[in-house]
């Protein structure tokens, strides 16, 4: 896997099997203008909201130290390459973190020392490990408040005042798919296009492209 790309690749959600559509999730809704920090508020309701980003013994909240997040499950493996990048369509003046390895990209973004986002993903996992990841965010945070599903991507959204949880899996080959798990403000995760009217937008978009393939 080309190295700095965990943010670029998130766009995988959108850019389904057959249908290349990351340019509309890189370049942010209608090419819109950057994120600014003045345009991000991290209010009580973030703060204690019980959605977090999940390992096996480590959790991520919004609101926390950006150099308190990189530990345990999240902790950068020796093979890691260090990552500063920032989601595309995000004004520089925010603070991005993380680490990259072939199997796997963690990488936050701050406001000054505070996480607005973060992002999990996974490079190449089973249908029974997405299955068990999906399974562990239900336990914890009950039913999702929206599924959206194709025969290649499968996003589940589970939204708490202004903080949401998605999980994206799309299939890369035969039995593997590339699981993608943010959670983040709302407003930041919609100019980036992580919602649920974004998802249907691209599956269905998806959908109509492998039609037309399939009919010539």
């Amino acid at each position: 896997m080309d190295r700095r790309l965990g943010w670029a690749l998130v766009a995988a959600c959108a850019a389904l099997a057959g249908c290349d559509v990351s340019g509309l999730a890189i370049n942010g809704k209608g090419g819109s203008p950057q994120l600014e920090l003045d345009e991000v508020q991290i209010g009580r309701d973030a703060l204690t909201s019980d959605l977090s980003l999940m390992s096996k013994d480590s959790q991520i909240r919004l609101g926390q130290k950006l150099n308190t997040a990189l530990v345990g499950g999240f902790r950068r493996p020796s093979k890691g390459v260090a990552l500063k990048e920032l989601p595309p369509g995000v004004s520089s003046e925010f603070t991005g973190l993380g680490w990259e390895t072939p199997e796997r990209t963690v990488s936050l973004v701050g406001k000054e020392d505070d996480i607005i986002l973060a992002l999990d993903m996974l490079n190449r996992s089973t249908k029974d490990e997405v299955g068990q990841m999906v399974s562990r965010y239900r336990l914890f945070n009950g039913a999702p408040h929206a599924e959206v599903s194709s025969a290649n991507a499968d996003y589940w959204f589970w939204q708490d005042g202004p903080v949401r949880l998605m999980v994206c899996s799309v299939k890369v080959a035969p039995g593997y798919y590339r699981v993608t798990t943010v959670l983040g403000l709302g407003e930041v995760m919609d100019r980036l296009r992580m919602d649920e009217g974004s998802a249907q937008r691209d599956v269905a978009a998806a959908t109509q492209i492998s039609n037309e393939s399939d009919s010539k």
